[in-house]
């Protein structure tokens, strides 16, 4: 894959713009980097570039699962951060919307937090690490080389 495509799925309900976005931005420095010792065309997308709980631009909430959903069908991976997973619903609907598509999840947390993931959102996740850079990692190692 020369062009790969990485939607950042995470809660975002009830968190501050800085801890929904922080490790998002964080990822995506990590895996463009990544991408360009490899020649990669790597375009991480970001949701919260789109939509947030700062800036209201949508019209209604169909609108922003819409997009969103869509973003996720168009992704190579979706990464996912366990914090918060059992509590956001939209998460949850993009994970599923993996298993649907066949679309690999990796799942950054702690092993406490992966082993409190509902079962049937566990059945969604592809790869667990304990790290987000272990995530990035494995990304580069299994996705870009």
């Amino acid at each position: 894959m020369n062009n790969l495509s990485i939607y950042l799925a995470g809660a975002m309900s009830g968190k501050s713009f800085e801890d929904m976005n922080t490790w998002r931005v964080e990822i995506k420095n990590m895996l463009t980097h990544m991408a360009s010792y490899y020649d990669r065309d790597v375009k991480v997308v970001n949701p919260v570039d789109y939509y947030n709980f700062n800036e209201k631009r949508h019209k209604s909430e169909k609108e922003v699962m819409q997009f969103d959903l869509s973003l996720v069908k168009k992704s190579d991976i979706v990464i996912v951060n366990l914090d918060g997973i059992n509590t956001s619903i939209g998460t949850s609907m993009e994970l599923y919307e993996c298993y649907r598509n066949d679309i690999p999840v990796i799942a950054f947390g702690t092993d406490e937090e992966y082993e409190n993931v509902h079962p049937w959102i566990n059945e969604c996740i592809t790869r667990h690490e304990d790290t987000i850079e272990n995530a990035a990692t494995y990304i580069k190692d299994f996705y870009m080389t």
